[in-house]
């Protein structure tokens, strides 16, 4: 069984019809990181007005590993990330000039073992990013994205 993900509703489709299901979008493939630093507190960032995780397209001829660790050191500024075990694979639609998206995208473990200073990424709309420990987690989470709530609860925080 796969979750997907619309907007804040979400359906769950069989494993037997997955790629049927998926033939009705643009498949975009993306990667993410569940990043903890050395204290134990969890990064989030802020963006277009919601506590999110540090994600993003793959780019052509890149592996899904080296996707998350590109795209969380551009939208935080951590350079010296420790890969970690994947987490799961999250899947959420959205809509882009009238085509259809399906974007799956593949949530690691991250370690930052050096602790350098957050430099969000402002270009992408990215005004905050936080070290937040794990029993305020739940506050933060309580208006973000289901499908970053089931990256918590995979990995066994919530």
């Amino acid at each position: 069984m796969q979750t997907v993900y619309f907007e804040r509703d979400h359906i769950v489709v069989d494993d037997a019809d997955f790629q049927d299901f998926c033939s009705h979008f643009q498949e975009i493939p993306a990667g993410g990181g569940l990043v903890r630093n050395r204290e134990g507190k969890y990064l989030l960032i802020y963006r277009h007005g919601v506590w999110d995780l540090p994600k993003g397209k793959q780019e052509p001829d890149e592996d899904i590993a080296t996707c998350a660790l590109r795209e969380v050191e551009e939208e935080t500024g951590l350079h010296s990330l420790i890969l970690g075990e994947r987490i799961c694979i999250t899947h959420h639609t959205y809509q882009v000039f009238g085509v259809k998206c399906l974007k799956h995208t593949y949530w690691y473990h991250m370690l930052d073992d050096r602790e350098e200073p957050l430099l969000p990424q402002t270009e992408e709309d990215i005004t905050r990013a936080e070290w937040v420990d794990k029993k305020s987690l739940p506050a933060y989470l309580e208006g973000t994205y289901p499908s970053i709530v089931e990256v918590f609860v995979n990995a066994g925080l919530l």
